[in-house]
C-alpha cells in the first residue's frame, strides 16, 4: 500500500514536471508576438507595403499602421511643405522670407488640407519604406488608394517644395518649375513666399 502511494506521488510529480516543461519551451503557451524594433525595420525595409492611414500630422507627415501591426510615423522623401505647427522651423522660415508666422501657419493649413483630401483615415496605401530619418520617423514614398503617386502629385499641384537637402529625382524640378508658372496651389496667393521657401 506504501509502495503504491510512493510510486503514484513520484508519477504525478512526473506529469507535472513534464507538463511544466512543455509549457515553458513554448509548445503550449504562445509565443510573443509583439515584433521587435530591428524585426519591423527589416520587415518595413523589404520594398512597397500596404498600410492603412492612421493619422495625417501635415502636408509631409503621417502615421500609419503597417501590416505587422506596428504604428509608424512617416516622413514623406523628396518634399517640403510650409510648416502648421509653432516651432522653431516655422520661425526661421518667417524671417527667411519676411512674412508674419501666422501667413507661414496659414500655408503649412493649405498643405495639410492637400494631405487631407489625398489620405483618410482607414485608407490602404501603398508605400515604400527609404530608411529612418530625424526623430525616428521613416523616410517614405506613397501613393494614395486612387494609385496616385503622392510625394509627386503635392509638388505639381503647388503645395510643396522639393527637399533639396537630399537626393530627389531632377525630373521633380520640371514639376515645381510648371506649379510656379500656372500658379498652382500656394502659388497663387504666396508666390514671393513660396519662391523663398523653394529656392
Amino acid at each position: 500500500m506504501n509502495f503504491s502511494k510512493k510510486k503514484l506521488s513520484g508519477l504525478i510529480f512526473a506529469v507535472i514536471a513534464a507538463a511544466l516543461a512543455y509549457l515553458f519551451e513554448g509548445k503550449i503557451l504562445p509565443e510573443k508576438t509583439t515584433p521587435s524594433s530591428k524585426t519591423t525595420t527589416q520587415q518595413v525595409e523589404k520594398g512597397e507595403v500596404l498600410a492603412k492611414v492612421k493619422k495625417v500630422s501635415d502636408g509631409d507627415t503621417l502615421i500609419v499602421q503597417l501590416p505587422n501591426g506596428d504604428d509608424a510615423k512617416l516622413r514623406l522623401l523628396w518634399i517640403d511643405t510650409p510648416e502648421k505647427f509653432n516651432g522653431n522651423k516655422l520661425v526661421k522660415d518667417a524671417e527667411k522670407c519676411h512674412t508674419s508666422k501666422r501667413k507661414m501657419r496659414e500655408m503649412g493649413q493649405k498643405a495639410s488640407a492637400y494631405a487631407h483630401r489625398n489620405f483618410h483615415v482607414g485608407d490602404k496605401v501603398k508605400l515604400k519604406i527609404e530608411g529612418k530619418g530625424h526623430y525616428g520617423r521613416y523616410l517614405a514614398l506613397i501613393w494614395n488608394k486612387k494609385g496616385e503617386f503622392y510625394n509627386e502629385e503635392i509638388i505639381k499641384d503647388g503645395y510643396a517644395c522639393i527637399y533639396k537637402k537630399a537626393k530627389y529625382p531632377k525630373y521633380l524640378e520640371n514639376l515645381l518649375a510648371e506649379a510656379k508658372s500656372k500658379r498652382k496651389g500656394l502659388w497663387k496667393d504666396y508666390y514671393k513666399i513660396m519662391e523663398c521657401l523653394c529656392e
